[in-house]
């Protein structure tokens, strides 16, 4: 896949390493130079001076052969402008643009621009670990009707299987890790004390499973 990322911050450079460590053609466009050593020595992919909506920056980062564009610098505006440059002018199949003000999101959503709202995911991952110890992260979807959590197993799963633990139409495990190997969850796989599952759950769920979770100790 041919991506071209705008911004190399942190977020952007450490995208831009992973998806060139995968073997993707990876293009970073910056308006500060000094930016691009975030990459270090060994990036494979090329770099390019200019703003995120700079148009001939974005030809020379090759945006017009992108099968992807993101827009992660610091700048709501700029990531905005230029996801709608990449889509309406050079038709870049998929586009992210990264959102820091939440304020903005009712903006981004009427303009159909795909992002991720970065500062309310931090603030939803640090207000669970103050008040919910038992799930150790959540992500909220569609309005947050619908959650991704993770839990750690405590002693009361012993004997259950994965479709004793869910409840329809209100938690849907995913995967369960167990040491260093990761399972698909099938229905009658059997859970153990400490195992790691992922699961889609509805606002209200993690009440009921609570005490199947069990709280680290800090």
């Amino acid at each position: 896949m041919r991506v071209v990322i705008a911004g190399c911050g942190r977020v952007g450079s450490d995208l831009a390493l992973s998806l060139a460590d995968g073997g993707h053609d990876v293009s970073v466009i910056d308006n500060i130079p000094d930016a691009f050593r975030r990459l270090g020595s060994t990036f494979n992919g090329t770099v390019h001076e200019g703003l995120a909506y700079d148009i001939r920056a974005l030809r020379a980062a090759g945006i017009e052969f992108a099968d992807s564009f993101v827009a992660v610098s610091n700048s709501d505006n700029s990531n905005l402008m230029a996801v709608q440059v990449a889509k309406q002018v050079f038709g870049v199949p998929k586009t992210v643009a990264r959102l820091d003000d939440p304020r903005r999101t009712d903006a981004y959503r009427a303009l159909q621009v795909r992002h991720v709202a970065a500062a309310k995911l931090t603030s939803q991952a640090i207000r669970e670990q103050l008040l919910d110890e038992a799930f150790h992260y959540h992500v909220a979807y569609f309005g947050d009707d619908v959650q991704l959590i993770e839990m750690r197993l405590a002693a009361e799963v012993e004997g259950m299987t994965v479709a004793d633990l869910e409840v329809v139409g209100k938690l849907r495990i995913a995967a369960v890790r167990r040491g260093l190997e990761s399972h698909i969850a099938e229905p009658g796989f059997e859970l153990e004390e400490d195992d790691t599952v992922v699961a889609a759950a509805l606002e209200g769920i993690r009440k009921k499973i609570r005490r199947y979770c069990k709280v680290d100790e800090v």
